[in-house]
């Protein structure tokens, strides 16, 4: 599949990245109950979306196929994730590839991407979550250079 990924603009791309995130949501409450999948339509995630297209902290980057069909997004931000570390970590937001999509490159081309956004910004690590039985998810994210380093766990009150 020959693809090409471009930075995320405020007035181009914020029902694109909506409408994907939506998509995310809907195949991650598989993985969580509590998952609230009209988030990305809320008055939060309108909010969400369009910091995250607006914020010099943030990026943006969209995935197109040959006919400027969108294929996939992510979202990561500057901001240190732990302030209490020795180091500067990014976080990796979300992101979504469609299943059409996956397993060709991809999700990989825009990790790749936000890597060296990040490093041209000095910060030093990257990191993001995934649901602990979320194994597709897992293997993919080791595959690209991650490694877990905590465990968060969760009890229903």
């Amino acid at each position: 599949m020959e693809f090409t990924i471009r930075q995320g603009t405020e007035e181009k791309d914020f029902s694109l990245i909506q409408a994907l995130n939506a998509a995310l949501f809907a195949e991650d409450a598989a993985h969580d109950n509590a998952l609230d999948t009209h988030w990305p339509v809320s008055v939060e995630g309108v909010e969400y979306y369009m910091k995250s297209l607006m914020d010099t902290q943030k990026i943006v980057f969209i995935a197109e196929d040959e006919q400027h069909n969108p294929v996939g997004y992510i979202i990561a931000s500057m901001v240190n994730k732990w302030r209490y570390r020795t180091v500067k970590t990014g976080e990796l937001e979300n992101m979504y590839v469609i299943p059409a999509a996956r397993k060709q490159g991809v999700g990989r081309a825009l990790i790749e991407k936000i890597k060296i956004w990040l490093k041209s910004r000095r910060v030093e690590r990257l990191y993001v979550s995934a649901y602990a039985n979320n194994a597709d998810a897992i293997a993919f994210y080791k595959a690209n250079g991650f490694a877990s380093w905590e465990t968060g766990m969760e009890a229903t009150l």
